[in-house]
């Protein structure tokens, strides 16, 4: 074992934060990538469990994958490197890092983000994934042994206090958005953009049936879907031939289309298993994107929408509603561009990046220092 960190520790005098997440990183979860990049006063430690082929550059020289390790090897493989904490993102992740944090004696921060909350025990059972059960068996153990839990929105904080997590030590911390890339553009005629992946919670269906309604009076309207799930051959029989279906896009593709669109749709809904939104980012790069949001009174999102002011909310899967709101900032460009223009002061104000790390770092400093209750 190194007696001093190997580089770049060996040169960086900041406070390490271990950032755990099994698959570094899936191609969705922009947010954690952006998390672990954007720390200031922190430098971060990459754990994981396998290389998702998602690891941006700015990281090489920081990542540790467990391989065939078990944990407390793989903990003494992160000790040379002296983590002051470990932040799990996802509570399935956090029974895992308990696990680190406790074999390293430091505090465990353990980000909740939607399903890992809003599932119930059966349906967590129920996916045969062996992550999912095994945050079954432990999630007491979690809720119990972790020092701080960070929900993503108030709506999903209030449910995690509900399931059992302790309120006294569970707080909302919204992601933020970057403002420098998302950021207001041109916008375009009638085009309608939904940005998530093809899955029964994010409500593709009925934005498909209302896209049909709003046509009737818009038939010019074209409505782009960026992501992909197993939902997608299915949906793309259903959909017409004003429909584009482009898959999963890099983030910097996904801003120049919302620079691009007349507004966003966000359908989402509560699916038939349980599972929900915590508050989706792409509302919120949406509104730092002057673009406005059409979204549901869905968990987080109406947290992120100011109802006539910066976008229109509408109860889940109500297809009528939908095209109804759809048409209407279709229909009127002055709407259109005062909702854009009160969207982004709302995103500087509420959800910049800049403010969320800062203010991320200072949670950190304050778990460091037994001051998280």
């Amino acid at each position: 074992m190194p007696e001093s960190p190997p580089p770049p520790f060996d040169r960086d005098a900041r406070p390490v934060a271990a950032i755990f997440r099994a698959p570094l990183f899936a191609p969705s979860e922009t947010f954690v990538r952006a998390q672990a990049t954007g720390l200031v006063r922190y430098q971060p430690l990459v754990l994981g469990l396998e290389d998702g082929g998602n690891i941006p550059p700015v990281l090489a020289g920081r990542v540790l994958l467990k391989g065939a390790a078990g944990w407390r090897a793989f903990a003494g493989r992160a000790r040379p490197f002296a983590p002051m904490l470990v932040h799990a993102h996802f509570a399935t992740d956090g029974v895992r890092g308990l696990t680190l944090a406790e074999a390293l004696g430091v505090p465990l921060i353990t980000s909740l983000r939607g399903y890992d909350v809003n599932l119930s025990n059966a349906a967590l059972l129920r996916s045969g994934r062996l992550s999912w059960m095994n945050y079954v068996l432990r999630e007491r153990a979690l809720r119990r042994r972790g020092t701080l839990f960070l929900a993503v929105s108030e709506a999903l904080r209030r449910r995690a206090i509900a399931r059992g997590y302790p309120a006294e030590r569970t707080r909302t911390h919204y992601n933020g958005v970057d403002l420098q890339r998302f950021r207001p553009g041109p916008g375009g005629p009638d085009t309608i953009l939904f940005v998530g992946r093809l899955v029964e919670k994010k409500g593709v269906e009925t934005l498909l049936e209302a896209f049909a309604i709003a046509r009737r009076d818009r038939p010019e309207a074209s409505l782009v879907v960026i992501g992909d799930g197993p939902l997608r051959p299915r949906l793309e029989r259903l959909a017409g031939e004003s429909v584009r279906f482009l898959g999963a896009q890099p983030p910097e593709a996904v801003g120049e289309w919302m620079r691009r669109a007349t507004l966003l749709a966000v359908p989402s809904v509560t699916a038939r298993d349980g599972d929900a939104e915590g508050l989706p980012n792409v509302v919120v790069e949406a509104a730092a994107s002057a673009l406005p949001v059409v979204g549901t009174a869905h968990s987080g999102i109406p947290e992120a929408i100011v109802e006539g002011e910066t976008g229109f909310i509408i109860p889940e899967r109500d297809a009528g509603a939908l095209a109804a709101r759809l048409a209407a900032i279709l229909g009127d460009p002055d709407l259109r561009a005062r909702m854009g223009a009160a969207a982004r002061a709302m995103a500087e104000r509420r959800f910049d990046f800049v403010r969320q790390m800062r203010r991320l770092e200072e949670i950190y400093d304050q778990v460091r220092a037994g001051r998280c209750a």
